[in-house]
């Protein structure tokens, strides 16, 4: 078997976008056909050819990731991996995840993340959970709220059209302050709005925004369905806690309805705190984004710490060989620096391990604890733990 990994070209797109459908078990769409050519740059694919088949998929979306401190970090955003049944067990993924990984770092990209959807999969390339979400359903006859903002706005629906030009600003307005958070490009809100989300038709979808003095602070996307009584939040952003509140007193108002449902919530979202009957409040934690640290010195360099620090890390990859070494980080709230060094390490772990802990989601000692860090000085997991804590948790809201 002879596999060639190449980009693939413009007139092959389709192709691509039929085999990566074939790979989860299904037939491409003329809709889905549309999401794919809408969202795909044929020159960030990576496919695997034995001869002119098709036999393996992966791409690498253009991003911008927030990090602790604000920093827009460029990320290469990994998605559409598939190896056809056919082709699988010979080491295809691998030579994809490889490649993309160098092909990342060439363009300059110090970050690459993804959804996964096996876990198994990607913690060998250097990947590890980094950004987590809830699962949540509340009763809604018991979801009264005992504590909450005054809200001095007003809800409002919108059509898509309207949406298109109101939604962008909040989501920027949230995502650009908030560490975990990633862009959205012009060709990724209209896919998001276009009533064939990632190129499923979703029937009934509605849209409300919550407007004070002039200016939209939050919106939610959501569906009904009542063969299940139940509305489906599909997202719900929010720039300040009244829009917060009122958008999902709005959601529990509607009538007829039994249950609301929303997936990949924050951990720390304060609904709650909110509750008159917390226990009503269904909560099912998943992770969410895995996170791979590709250039990692340039990464720990470009957040910002909650503490003044001084570490020397010792990291190991076997993937990405620049990244292996003896690393000084110094750190704080105005800013960092990160350069080989030749001193002793204060404590050693691999890329994936680091990455995470990089955007606060977990502390380090809980990986130590796992036997998964070695601290070579007492007190430096601790240190590591104070620097890296932030005072929200990571959220990522556009699944790419």
């Amino acid at each position: 078997m002879n596999i060639e990994f190449r980009p693939v070209r413009e007139e092959e797109v389709d192709d691509f976008i039929r085999a990566e459908s074939r790979g989860f078990g299904r037939n491409a769409t003329d809709a889905y056909l549309a999401h794919g050519n809408r969202l795909i740059e044929a020159d960030r694919t990576l496919a695997a050819f034995e001869g002119k088949r098709l036999v393996g998929t992966s791409t690498s979306h253009t991003l911008k990731m927030t990090v602790p401190g604000g920093a827009a970090v460029p990320t290469g955003g990994i998605a559409w991996v598939t190896v056809q049944p056919t082709h699988r067990r010979r080491g295809i993924n691998t030579g994809m995840m490889v490649q993309q990984l160098h092909r990342i770092h060439e363009r300059g990209e110090p970050l690459a993340a993804l959804w996964p959807s096996e876990s198994a999969i990607y913690g060998r390339f250097g990947y590890e959970m980094a950004v987590f979400g809830e699962r949540w359903t509340v009763e809604r006859q018991r979801s009264a709220l005992t504590h909450s903002p005054e809200e001095q706005g007003q809800t409002f629906f919108v059509d898509s059209w309207e949406a298109r030009g109101i939604f962008p600003d909040v989501y920027q307005r949230v995502f650009s302050v908030r560490s975990g958070g990633v862009t959205r490009n012009d060709a990724a809100w209209d896919d998001e709005l276009s009533g064939t989300p990632q190129g499923r038709s979703v029937a009934e979808i509605f849209y409300v925004v919550y407007e004070l003095d002039g200016r939209v602070d939050g919106y939610v996307k959501y569906r009904i369905d009542r063969s299940q009584s139940r509305l489906i939040i599909f997202e719900l952003v929010t720039a300040t806690d009244e829009a917060h509140a009122a958008l999902w007193k709005f959601c529990m108002g509607v009538d007829l309805l039994d249950t609301v449902e929303a997936n990949n919530r924050p951990v720390d979202d304060p609904l709650l705190w909110m509750l008159a009957d917390p226990q009503r409040l269904r909560r099912e934690s998943q992770d969410a984004l895995w996170l791979r640290l590709v250039d990692a010195p340039a990464v720990l360099a470009q957040r910002r710490y909650a503490k003044e620090g001084k570490l020397v890390i010792e990291i190991q990859d076997s993937i990405c060989p620049w990244n292996n070494g003896r690393f000084q980080l110094d750190g704080g709230p105005d800013g960092a620096q990160c350069r080989s060094t030749p001193a002793s390490a204060d404590l050693s772990l691999s890329v994936a391990d680091l990455a995470s802990g990089y955007l606060g989601a977990t502390g380090y000692s809980a990986l130590r604890r796992a036997s998964r860090i070695q601290e070579h000085s007492v007190g430096a997991i601790e240190l590591m733990d104070e620097m890296f804590a932030t005072d929200l948790k990571p959220w990522c809201a556009h699944d790419f």
